[in-house]
């Protein structure tokens, strides 16, 4: 079993790989893009790549290929902790640091800590954390990086400061993604499914309202816009319940009669792999 992920070594998405526990080899790929095209295109069995974030919300490349660019299924769900660190070169002058490398993430679950040290530093974003330790490690700038501990170890870094994430409590939700769609026998925990309404008054209450019929949690809903028309929107929703439960199923066939676009996305288990 092949299992890729977002790389290079030392991401969040690698710690979210060897906790997946679904594989025998690991594959790094350069951005989340790359991770789902090799699951599409048979290159590897499975990816995982993040969906979510508790601080800074939904990770829109992975939902829009969701929706829109693949064939594929949610298997599984990982919530990991996510703990955010200031890398710099060994003997760097940290008060002259004037440049910062993360991937947009990271940025945006750090805006405390950055606005208080480094306001007037320059933010540039990288294809993942891991990505922007290796750039200031070959780096003969006296630049820093945000992003996981283990990364210091890695590159050959000096860790100035631990855990600088505006939130103790960060998470994100990682999705390893199969072509091969889960079985009815597999009782997921949390089912997902995108659709779009036509674009009149009360349609999607309409929608909603065959959720609220049949007694379904609707946990999530995110409106991402339609590729191919202006002003229109598909919405992600995430539901608890699997596709065993009678009326999760009643009212999906009902939904798909209701909407123009409908895509299952999968039922599948949730682990939760957060520090307590």
């Amino acid at each position: 079993m092949k299992l890729g992920y977002l790389g290079p070594k030392g991401s969040f998405s690698e710690q979210a790989a060897l906790k997946a526990e679904e594989c025998s080899v690991l594959s790094e790929y350069h951005t989340i893009k790359d991770v789902i095209e090799a699951v599409e295109y048979g290159e590897i069995d499975e990816g995982i790549v993040p969906i979510e974030n508790s601080t800074d919300g939904t990770i829109n490349v992975t939902v829009d290929s969701l929706i829109f660019d693949s064939s594929l299924f949610i298997k599984k769900q990982l919530e990991i902790s996510i703990e955010q660190n200031f890398l710099v070169k060994k003997n760097a002058d940290v008060s002259k640091i004037t440049k910062i490398l993360s991937h947009p993430q990271g940025f945006a679950q750090c805006r405390k800590f950055l606005s208080e040290n480094f306001p007037y530093a320059e933010t540039i974003p990288t294809a993942s954390t891991s990505d922007a330790a290796r750039l200031v490690s070959e780096s003969s700038e006296n630049i820093a990086a945000i992003g996981l501990k283990n990364s210091a170890d890695i590159y050959n870094l000096h860790l100035y400061k631990e855990n600088i994430q505006d939130r103790n409590d960060n998470f994100t939700t990682f999705v390893v993604l199969s072509k091969k769609e889960m079985q009815p026998s597999v009782n997921g925990k949390k089912t997902s499914v995108a659709f779009s309404t036509e674009n009149k008054p009360g349609q999607l209450y309409k929608i909603l309202d065959i959720f609220f019929l049949w007694d379904l949690n609707l946990t999530k809903i995110v409106s991402r816009p339609m590729k191919n028309k202006t002003r229109e929107y598909v919405f992600f929703v995430d539901l608890q319940g699997d596709n065993n439960d009678k009326d999760l199923l009643d009212a999906l066939n009902m939904i798909k009669r209701k909407t123009y676009f409908f895509k299952f996305l999968g039922s599948y288990h949730v682990y939760d792999f957060r520090k307590k």
